[in-house]
C-alpha cells in the first residue's frame, strides 16, 4: 500500500470497476460475520469510501485484493465489538 505521491492515482474509472469486481465477494464475506445483508453492505460501501477519500493506492492486484478482505473483515469485527458493548 503505498499513498497517491509514491503511484498513480486510480482514475474513477478504474475504481469503478475494482468496485464491480469485489463487492460481491465483500458483502458475502460481510454476511458470514454479520447475518444482516444490509449491513454488509453498508459496511463494504464505507470500506471503498474510506480508501477512496484516503487516496490509497496499490502496488499490484493480489494487494488490492487482499487490503479489501482485510479492511472487511476488521471492519465487521469492529462493528460487532462495539454493538455487543453498546448491549452491555
Amino acid at each position: 500500500m503505498t499513498t497517491k505521491e509514491d503511484r498513480n492515482e486510480l482514475t474513477l474509472e478504474d475504481y469503478k470497476t475494482l468496485f464491480e469486481g469485489l463487492y460481491p465477494q465483500l458483502c458475502e464475506l460481510a454476511y458470514k460475520y454479520l447475518n444482516d445483508l444490509e449491513c454488509s453492505k453498508d459496511l463494504v460501501e464505507e470500506v471503498f469510501v474510506n480508501v477512496w477519500e484516503d487516496g490509497i493506492v496499490f502496488e499490484n492486484e493480489n494487494h488490492t485484493t487482499s487490503y479489501f478482505y482485510k479492511a472487511v473483515k476488521n471492519t465487521c469485527l469492529n462493528y460487532l465489538k462495539n454493538k455487543t458493548q453498546t448491549f452491555k
